[in-house]
């Protein structure tokens, strides 16, 4: 088995660690070139990612803190144009015009005046009405907004104010990042070593772009329809959840989705584009900037909401697993397409799906039939290997103990009797089997039929080796 080709990590080139997990929402916003608005505490490296981004795409670069700017810095020195007309304006160091990318720091500082001017420059790449031609991209970054709903061991920030709700809703991408004690200490400990400059040799950041773009690109041509479905099936869910979002927003994260999975396949990540939805959506909201708290674990519910309404985002097997009722026959059926028509992050939700609807024994037995395959293959991720490799762990323990005790009533004891006896039988030819089968009377209490079992495992040992599934109604 060839191994897949490693993941480009996007952050942790310019000596940004700990972020690996944002570097397809930062690369979709590269390709993009919407708004992009950071929001964390102070000492988060919110300006060094910025900064770093532009300075390795040699960007005509300018970073403006908010709270203290006045606007003609922006514009150039004001004079009348030769017809007496209008005004004109006279570049000055730092000024707007030519800039490629422009980062408003400390946004959430801003005067309410300075907020509605910077309005057009975020939203339209326009300036007292005037086109800023060579801006490519607009970013910003906040601190968490002062809103009374702090909890006691919070920072709280004396003068960083929600933003407007119309300035929030033009930024594409709100995304907050992670504080250093939130980061484990291998990534603390890099941070301290590597992450206080950014590297000499400048990465090659407009490749990963212009492959995230035509990658987008395709996906947008293919997925119109079901982006489509999967956002018009959030804005109900969203707004019960007290999260209602604009017509302007739902064309956004229709956008970011693409955006994010054309980043993802561009970056070598297994994400997919249900996966990619999900990305979209947690960090495609523009309450972020309004100071709300957003809980994962709402947002995940509301996502697979969407999903069941939307139906699947890929092709080719995905119409076949839907219209089956048993997960393990799901399972069974997806095995064949992966890695190329299914992905290890989705393969892996099908197999947790079908272990957490399964009785114990049942359980016990898909761990026992689908390992050797899965193993094989390495095609689940940790988490969901780790449902499976627990119950074979208990298992091998279970088979090197010297003795087993069974309590019963004296009306069970002829039923249990009869029952170990054709474990027995089951075992002499299938060791495993019988162990795995023990183990559930002895140790996990479980009723079951033997027969039953044995039946389901040679059904499934069958569909496992060969990727059948049963034809779908």
């Amino acid at each position: 088995m060839s191994a897949s080709p490693r993941p480009i990590r996007l952050l942790e080139s310019l000596n940004l660690f700990g972020l690996t997990h944002l570097d397809p929402v930062v690369l979709a916003a590269l390709a993009d070139e919407r708004p992009l608005l950071l929001i964390a505490p102070h000492g988060t490296a919110k300006s060094e990612l910025l900064n770093r981004l532009a300075a390795s795409l040699g960007l005509e670069h300018r970073h403006y803190n908010a709270s203290l700017i006045a606007f003609d810095d922006l514009l150039g020195f004001p004079v009348p144009n030769p017809e007496r007309t209008g005004l004109d304006y006279l570049p000055t160091p730092g000024n707007l015009w030519g800039a490629s990318s422009v980062f408003l720091d400390e946004i959430s500082r801003c005067r309410p005046e300075s907020q509605n001017k910077l309005f057009s420059v975020v939203h339209e790449k326009r300036i007292q009405g005037l086109a800023l031609t060579s801006l490519r991209y607009r970013w910003a970054a906040m601190n968490p907004p002062m809103t009374g709903e702090e909890v006691e061991e919070e920072e709280v920030y004396e003068g960083s104010l929600p933003l407007d709700p119309a300035l929030a809703d033009r930024f594409a991408y709100l995304v907050a990042l992670p504080s250093l004690e939130d980061m484990s200490s291998k990534v603390r400990m890099r941070i301290i070593r590597e992450g206080g400059e950014a590297p000499s040799a400048r990465p090659k950041l407009e490749r990963l772009i212009t492959r995230a773009r035509q990658a987008a690109v395709a996906l947008r041509q293919q997925k119109l329809d079901w982006t489509v479905r999967y956002v018009d099936a959030l804005v109900m869910p969203l707004r019960e959840a007290g999260l209602p979002i604009s017509g302007r927003r739902a064309v956004s994260l229709a956008q970011s989705i693409v955006s994010i999975a054309g980043a993802a396949e561009a970056l070598r990540l297994d994400l997919g584009l249900e996966g990619s939805a999900f990305l979209a959506l947690k960090w495609g909201l523009p309450h972020r900037g309004q100071g709300r708290r957003i809980e994962e674990g709402k947002l995940r519910s509301i996502h697979r909401l969407a999903l069941q309404q939307a139906g699947s985002g890929e092709d080719g097997i995905w119409p076949q697993l839907r219209g089956l009722k048993d997960p393990v026959h799901r399972v069974a059926a997806a095995l064949p397409h992966y890695p190329k028509g299914i992905s290890k992050l989705e393969l892996s939700n099908l197999v947790s799906e079908a272990f957490g609807a399964l009785s114990v024994p049942r359980r016990h037995l898909l761990a026992l039939t689908l390992a050797p395959s899965v193993m094989e293959k390495g095609c689940l991720n940790l988490p969901t290997m780790g449902l499976l490799t627990g119950v074979l762990e208990r298992l091998r323990v279970f088979s090197e103990a010297n003795q087993h005790t069974l309590t019963a009533s004296i009306a069970q004891v002829r039923g249990l009797n009869q029952k170990i006896a054709r474990i027995g039988q089951i075992g002499a030819s299938e060791p495993a089997l019988g162990n795995l089968m023990l183990h559930l009377l002895a140790v996990e209490k479980e009723d079951f039929d033997p027969d039953t079992l044995l039946a389901l495992a040679q059904d499934w040992r069958s569909r496992f080796a060969e990727g059948g599934a049963e034809e779908v109604a």
